[in-house]
């Protein structure tokens, strides 16, 4: 099942951007929509909201108006997209706009992934169905690619488990963890949980130290 997210501040424009979606998907594929909310909504709780939907899977792709003004807190869709990009870089996010080439010559954008609305809100339109194409194949790529990722640290950490001492075997971990972070949040590294191991070893280390002090 697919779960696609949609940030546009045009609730008939949301609902064209499904209908071009279904409309052009293969027949059988399960699609869902998720239509973020943003009224009366703060711009931190909707960056935690899309940070955690992608780090658990809610979401496999997102959808953003380049162009947003009707929210409280004043939430451009350029700076949605800059954030999607810096937490997770990897993460196939579609910007859609009425100006196309004001967004592709933006710093905040890709130039591959803009989708001009007057196009893609026509689902009868040949382009459409290559564009929503797109969409699933990044999505797709996306998902493989994590997955592979996940698979390949859970081998190395069972390794390191079994040999903690190997410096080899952690470099492979941290930099599978580093690679990882691109498509998800990763809440500790195992160089954190290291870190934090060493601390309280010497931590009963200088309290058994003192104990003896004390005792004499």
């Amino acid at each position: 099942m697919y779960r696609i997210g949609i940030i546009d501040d045009v609730k008939s424009e949301r609902d064209d951007i499904q209908v071009s979606i279904l409309d052009n998907v293969n027949a059988g594929m399960d699609v869902e929509f998720k239509e973020y909310i943003l009224e009366h909504k703060a711009k931190e709780l909707l960056f935690n909201e899309i940070r955690e939907d992608v780090s658990e899977e809610e979401i496999q792709a997102l959808i953003v108006d380049f162009r947003l003004d009707t929210t409280e807190d004043i939430i451009k869709g350029w700076e949605i997209i800059e954030f999607t990009h810096a937490e997770f870089p990897e993460f196939p996010v579609v910007i859609m706009t009425n100006a196309p080439d004001e967004s592709k010559e933006s710093n905040h954008t890709d130039a591959d992934k803009v989708y001009a609305k007057k196009v893609f809100l026509n689902p009868q339109a040949e382009e459409t169905k290559e564009l929503v194409r797109n969409i699933f194949l990044n999505i797709n790529r996306y998902d493989m690619k994590r997955k592979e990722l996940e698979a390949q640290l859970a081998i190395e950490l069972q390794k390191l488990e079994n040999d903690g001492e190997n410096v080899e075997i952690l470099e492979a971990v941290i930099n599978l963890e580093k690679e990882l972070a691109k498509y998800k949040q990763i809440y500790q590294t195992t160089i954190d949980t290291k870190l934090e191991l060493d601390d309280l070893k010497e931590a009963f280390t200088l309290l058994d130290k003192y104990e003896k002090m004390l005792r004499k």
